[in-house]
């Protein structure tokens, strides 16, 4: 029977990559529907006008018997500072009726179970928007010891790279790149990354442990759902 430990809802901006790596690496009997917001990019700007589709979207899920509804945006879940997470969490559950969660908050949690204080962060985000995470992650009490904007540039004929156009060897030169003097933990951060299949390999590098954003949200929405599954080789955070 499809779903019978547990049925999560998905919002995100536009791109398969997160259903892709969820219905790979989610335990038998968990299963995913799926809604697309419009995003207009990673500036602040671009953020406000994704999550302001939120509501709409989430009500799209009213009435279907869903055990949580996920707002799968890092960015767009923090970019109006600390406490916005939980926000939007209250949009979701106002309009959809079922429990919410947003990467942003996964994150947090997945930072406080790996009892981490201090933080190195990398991205695919403009400084601005760096700027807004810092600070979203230092008053929600981590330290950030850098926080890093990788050039996408590459990644696109036009200058402007698409997040799901950076293969493995592209995130791992990167990964392996960042300054992590004085952190005890790694965050590489944005939805739109295909993260999943590089985790082990980058955390056995660089000697601590590895949060990515679709790492964090499948973790936080299992421990939700009651779905308390270790998944090998995603990390240390999976192991708990």
């Amino acid at each position: 029977m499809y779903g019978k430990r547990a049925k999560i809802g998905l919002i995100t901006p536009m791109s398969e990559n997160a259903e892709h790596a969820f219905h790979i690496y989610a335990p038998e009997g968990v299963t995913f529907a799926s809604m697309k917001i419009n995003f207009p990019g990673p500036t602040p700007e671009g953020l406000r006008i994704l999550v302001s589709q939120l509501e709409d979207t989430a009500a799209m899920y009213k009435n279907y018997p869903l055990d949580l509804v996920i707002f799968g945006c890092t960015s767009g879940s923090l970019i109006e500072g600390v406490g916005f997470d939980k926000e939007c969490i209250r949009r979701i559950e106002r309009a959809s009726g079922s429990k919410g969660l947003t990467t942003s908050t996964a994150v947090l949690e997945a930072l406080t179970a790996l009892n981490s204080k201090k933080v190195a962060v990398l991205t695919p985000y403009p400084e601005e928007t760096n700027e807004v995470e810092k600070k979203f992650l230092e008053d929600n009490g981590f330290e950030v010891t850098t926080i890093k904007a990788m050039d996408m540039s590459s990644l696109s004929s036009n200058g402007r790279g698409r997040f799901d156009r950076a293969d493995e060897d592209f995130l791992i030169r990167n990964c392996e790149a960042l300054d992590l003097k004085g952190a005890d933990t790694f965050f590489l951060s944005c939805m739109g990354l295909t993260t999943m299949e590089i985790i082990d390999r980058v955390e056995k590098k660089l000697g601590v442990p590895v949060i990515t954003s679709h790492q964090a949200t499948l973790w936080s929405a299992l421990r939700h759902c009651g779905v308390n599954d270790t998944i090998p080789n995603e990390g240390k955070l999976f192991l708990l």
